[in-house]
């Protein structure tokens, strides 16, 4: 058996592969405070049929890690706080959720008691893009648990919907970079990402040779390489 590899050294390890920073949000789930979220994750990661470790590290790159995990003020008596309102606007990047015209799209992924009202709640809410400020239907959620089975259904619903493209498209199935990379590209940007896997003819990660850490494709790199990272921390189950 050779020798396990510290975590500095597979951190580099993966810089190389992917040429991208290399995020280490495992340190947002790696302590006892933090297990409440990563029960939580692999409770609803299995019902979705999602690896808990991609789920969380979209999850932790769209603002779950680096705005509500770091804060000390989500914590009490050594623990996270799972049952405050949170934005997902904010803390998930789910600009979307509240939108009418999103939610038809979801609610196939989610338990059947979950609903507006109870769950969540749409809100309106502004953000600024390159052409300028738009406004778009967010959504608060009562809980952790509630904003995670959000996350979790917009995955899975671009997760089948690149599934019903690349069948389209007659392409073979990807592999689990490739798979990942492009489930969040379709997260970011479904109809974007269908043009360029078509205008690629292939699922090539490595199609744009840029670090600009403004595009999709670097975005979507750079969390594949935290996935892997992540994984090599153990947490999760899968």
């Amino acid at each position: 058996m050779g020798k396990v590899k510290s975590k500095l050294e597979r951190k580099k390890e993966i810089q190389e592969i992917y040429d991208v920073y290399v995020n280490a949000w495992g340190g947002y789930a790696d302590e006892p405070k933090e297990a409440p979220v990563v029960e939580i994750i692999e409770k609803i990661a299995k019902d979705v049929d999602l690896p808990p470790s991609y789920l969380f590290t979209i999850a932790a790159g769209e603002g779950l890690g680096w705005i509500y995990l770091s804060d000390l003020n989500n914590y009490k008596n050594g623990k996270v706080i799972t049952d405050k309102k949170m934005s997902g606007f904010q803390n998930l990047g789910l600009d979307f959720f509240g939108d009418p015209q999103e939610w038809p799209n979801l609610k196939r992924y989610l338990p059947k008691t979950y609903n507006e009202g109870d769950e969540f709640e749409s809100v309106k809410e502004v953000r600024d893009e390159a052409f300028g400020k738009e406004t778009v239907y967010s959504a608060n959620f009562k809980n952790l648990e509630s904003a995670i089975w959000a996350m979790a259904a917009v995955l899975k619903q671009r997760a089948d919907r690149f599934e019903k493209d690349w069948k389209k498209l007659k392409y073979i199935k990807p592999t689990e970079d490739e798979w990942g990379f492009w489930i969040y590209f379709y997260y970011q940007r479904p109809e974007l990402a269908f043009q360029k896997i078509k205008e690629l003819k292939s699922y090539d990660i490595f199609y744009l040779k840029t670090s600009d850490r403004t595009k999709i494709r670097t975005k979507a790199l750079e969390r594949i390489a935290a996935w892997r990272y992540i994984q090599h921390y153990n947490i999760f189950s899968k």
